[in-house]
């Protein structure tokens, strides 16, 4: 994938923003019965979305969290665009991987679910994920601890907690989606006659799209992630909104719905990373 791929939804101006990629190991991304690889490499992509007179940029990449990531800054440029020319950043949750370039951007107001805040910046979830209570995965979790104290609350006078759907800016809805986090949040751009539903971690792979019920290491809560997974995918089905992920392979494509399963496809330019 290119640093950044223009698309339009209506009048607005958006981009895909690659920040790069991390491997993990499989049996993180996929559960037992789909018998994972032993690694899968995993991309990370932000989006970008201009109004006219709003720039709202949505999630902001991992920073130096692998060797291969960290590069939304020069994804961002080629759009034409700097980090001060950014209004508004809407965080999806707060996993290090979306938050590491909250700082980049001096001018943007911050935007989250009021409970995903809460959840990371209490001290019981503080000493849990130092003691590696809440996911087991090793080195991975120690890393949520001090990435949400170094990034996120550094913020706070920057932010704009939400406790209910809110429309940000014209056409730019902020939802609750939770399950992967208890804050997690989606986003529904409108513009025209055309929609793009970004779901951020709802969905991290391909294969999730056939079988909505495969959860990954990192969903906090299972049966709620797998329900408000197959609510975004319906609606994205019936509405025939455009679907961005954050890991899904080119960041952005068309879903289709079958009987009990789903079906996505990748927008032109975009590599399955199965």
């Amino acid at each position: 994938m290119k640093g950044a791929e223009r698309f339009h939804i209506g009048d607005y101006d958006c981009w895909t923003l690659a920040d790069g990629e991390l491997t993990y190991p499989g049996s993180l991304v996929l559960p037992p019965e789909s018998g994972p690889p032993a690694e899968l490499s995993v991309p990370y992509t932000a989006m970008l979305v201009d109004t006219g007179s709003t720039r709202i940029l949505i999630d902001t990449g991992a920073g130096a969290l692998g060797p291969n990531t960290g590069k939304l800054p020069e994804s961002l440029a080629s759009t034409g665009f700097s980090p001060e020319d950014v209004h508004t950043v809407i965080l999806s949750h707060a996993h290090p991987d979306h938050i590491a370039g909250v700082q980049l951007f001096p001018n943007a107001a911050v935007v989250m679910m009021r409970k995903e805040f809460e959840f990371w910046m209490s001290a019981e979830t503080q000493a849990r994920l130092e003691a590696g209570e809440i996911y087991g995965v090793g080195p991975l979790e120690a890393l949520m601890a001090p990435s949400f104290r170094d990034h996120v609350a550094p913020a706070r006078d920057r932010l704009r907690l939400l406790d209910r759907p809110t429309e940000i800016a014209a056409g730019i809805l902020v939802f609750p989606a939770p399950g992967h986090t208890p804050g997690h949040a989606a986003v529904l751009v409108s513009s025209g006659r055309q929609q793009l539903l970004y779901v951020g971690d709802a969905l991290v792979h391909p294969a999730q799209f056939e079988h909505p019920e495969w959860v990954c290491a990192f969903d906090l809560s299972p049966v709620e992630t797998v329900c408000t997974r197959k609510q975004l995918l319906e609606r994205a089905a019936a509405d025939r909104c455009l679907l961005a992920g954050f890991h899904l392979p080119g960041g952005l494509g068309a879903v289709e719905a079958r009987q009990a399963s789903f079906r996505w496809e990748p927008a032109v330019g975009a590599k399955m990373n199965a």
